[in-house]
């Protein structure tokens, strides 16, 4: 049976071991890019209720607007950096 990234995510850490090979390249390049930044202790994983798995697995789709908001402030803060950066190597 293969799983989702989210799904496996959630797996005790040896489960995760033992069915690392069932991961789709998909899903292995999910984790590695989209995902890298989530890491449930062992004691969290066991105490997540239902609602919380159910919206970790199943996370609310963005809308065109929040997408667009999104990146108006990721360009935000890109320009931000490129200026403090521009200001750092006059100095």
């Amino acid at each position: 049976m293969s799983f989702t990234a989210r799904e496996w995510i959630l797996l005790p850490k040896e489960e995760q071991e033992q069915r690392a090979k069932e991961l789709s390249a998909h899903e292995c390049f999910l984790l590695r890019t989209r995902l890298d930044h989530i890491h449930f202790t062992e004691e969290q994983k066991k105490n997540m209720s239902e609602a919380e798995k159910n919206a970790f697995l199943y996370p609310k789709q963005l809308t065109k607007e929040e997408i667009k908001r999104q990146q108006k402030e990721s360009e935000n803060i890109f320009r931000q950096m490129i200026e403090n950066n521009k200001k750092e190597c006059e100095k």
